[in-house]
Parts: C-alpha cells; sequence; structure tokens
C-alpha cells in the first residue's frame, strides 16, 4: 500500500506551501502510513540482508561458491558494492516505480482492446497459435507476439502515464539549435503530447491503429527500432538515453503475459450506450478505474 499512501501524500503536500512541508508532513496520515510501511520493509528486509551478507563472507573465507539469488535484492547488494544501503527503501522505490505504471498499462490497453473489438480478436489468434506452436510459454513465445507489442507500443502512445516525460533540471546553461538558451537551473521535460505528432505518425496519429508499430517493424532495418520496450526520440514513453527504464523489459513480459489470460479467458466490451471514459488528467494520465466494462467467461483456445 506505500505506492497507494506516497501518491495520497505527494498530492496533499502540493498543497502545503513548500516553506512548511518540512513541518507539516510530520502530522499527516498519508505520511504516518508511509513510514510505517517503511518501517514494515525494513524489519523484514533487513534480517534477509544479514543472511545474504554473511554468506557472501563465508564465501570469500571458504573459497566456496556461492550461489545467487535471482532477485531485486541480489541486484542492489551487487550494485551496492559492499558500501551502506538502504535496502528496504530501495526494494520500496522499484514497487513505486513499477506498480502503478504496469496496472495502468494493462488496464489502458485492456480497454483499447474492448473498444476495438476486430484487433482483440486477431491478437487472441496470435497468442493461440504461438502458444500451441511453442508447446506453452517461453521467453521466446513473447516475442513472437508482434501484433500484441505493436497493440501495447500504440496504446502507450495514446495513454502516456504523464503528461510531460523525461523530466530534468539543467546542470549547465543549454544553447538550442534555434538559439533558444535555457539556463541552468532550469526544469525541462518533453510534453507526451508529441507522441501524437501527425508530422511523425501520420494524420490518423490522434487514432487507435493496433497495427502501425508492426508496419514500422516490417520495413527494412526496422525491426528492432519499434518494439514496446525500444525507446527513441519519437517514442519515449519509458524515457530514453541513460536514464530510460531499466525495468521496462521485464514489464513487457509482464504485461503480455497477463493480456493473454485476460482476453482468451474473458470477453470484454464497453456498453454500446456509453462513450469510452475518458482518462484522469492532472499530469498524471490513468484509466479511469470507474469505468463500466461488460465482462463475460469464454472457453480458451487452449489451456495456459
Amino acid at each position: 500500500m506505500y505506492t497507494v499512501d506516497s501518491a495520497e501524500a505527494v498530492q496533499e503536500l502540493r498543497m502545503v506551501p513548500s516553506f512548511a512541508r518540512g513541518l507539516v508532513h510530520w502530522f499527516m496520515p498519508s505520511m504516518n502510513r508511509c513510514r510505517q510501511h517503511i518501517r514494515t520493509a525494513r524489519r523484514l528486509i533487513n534480517p534477509e540482508v544479514s543472511t545474504r551478507q554473511n554468506a557472501i563472507r563465508d564465501a570469500s573465507l571458504t573459497g566456496k561458491a556461492r550461489k545467487k539469488p535471482v532477485d531485486s535484492l541480489e541486484w542492489f547488494m551487487d550494485n551496492a558494492g559492499g558500501k551502506s544501503c538502504d535496502y528496504a527503501l530501495g526494494q520500496i522505490a522499484l514497487g513505486l516505480a513499477a506498480i502503478h505504471t504496469t496496472s495502468a498499462m494493462i488496464v489502458g490497453m485492456l480497454y483499447d482492446l474492448a473498444e476495438h473489438p476486430e484487433f482483440m480478436e486477431e491478437v487472441r489468434q496470435e497468442i493461440a497459435t504461438v502458444l500451441k506452436e511453442d508447446g506453452g510459454w517461453k521467453k521466446t513465445s513473447l516475442y513472437k507476439m508482434k501484433l500484441l507489442d505493436s497493440g501495447m507500443k500504440e496504446s502507450q502512445r495514446l495513454h502516456p502515464i504523464t503528461s510531460t516525460l523525461v523530466n530534468r533540471v539543467l546542470t549547465e546553461d543549454v544553447v538550442l539549435k534555434d538559439g533558444t538558451r535555457l539556463p541552468k537551473g532550469a526544469m525541462v521535460a518533453i510534453p507526451s503530447i508529441a507522441m501524437v505528432d501527425p508530422a511523425v505518425f501520420g494524420e490518423d496519429a490522434d487514432r487507435f491503429d493496433g497495427r502501425r508499430f508492426l508496419r514500422l517493424r516490417e520495413q527494412p532495418g526496422q525491426e528492432n527500432r519499434w518494439q514496446f520496450v525500444t525507446t527513441s526520440p519519437e517514442m519515449f514513453g519509458f524515457g530514453h538515453g541513460m536514464h530510460a527504464c531499466p525495468g521496462r523489459f521485464f514489464a513487457s513480459n509482464e504485461v503480455k503475459i497477463a493480456i493473454a489470460h485476460l482476453i482468451l479467458k474473458y470477453d470484454w466490451k464497453f456498453d454500446d450506450k456509453l462513450p469510452r471514459p475518458q482518462s484522469m488528467k492532472d499530469n498524471a494520465h490513468a484509466p479511469n478505474p470507474e469505468a463500466g466494462i461488460w465482462c463475460r467467461a469464454r472457453n480458451p483456445e487452449l489451456a495456459l
């Protein structure tokens, strides 16, 4: 619940003058809940960190290889390089960055599929065909689901997580190509509306086309440029450059598996009498959680 409580705390603190936030946050219920979540995380994670550090020390003394766990905690410890680190806080920060973004992506994609039932059926058949050919789930199976990948990238393009992306503070003066000077200390960002630029994506840039990126990938030399996980100056939903989201590869696999289960096991549609619910916007974009959507169980093409 840290993700939910911290989001609530952020909204509340924005209503407080900046000079008073250092005092006011101690009296906010949402901030108190956040602090309790952190204490709980430390109580659970710190003993495991100690156990692993002892195992590393023992392996170094005995010369025996240690079987390393494959998880985020081990990744944090490797990158810390022996330095003091609040691993529990790191784990919470990882969840903060991953939970709401992934859930919003899944729901947004589901809304797009419900709005375009013919495309949903095509994706459904692609998933079933790939899994039948591969005899079940394999990592390569996810790569083969190129139509699903294209639909996900299109959904992300039209429904980015925030109104501005790649937010930065300049560490030195910058002069743009047109002569515009940006002073050191200025806050800059890229508006996400740039991803619906007709000059880049054509006259239908503001409309959902699930095959858009599949067609682009089919062009010579463009196979990798337009994958869901690939960032570029035109598509920066995951950021771009050295600070592009490091978890986007995991998130891609996670979303694909979730969508596969959701559309193979269920039919989805909006009420014919109501328009698609609009995403809420206050710098943050999110699928409307109060939207009404019909769901009906169906017999999947294969057992998942």
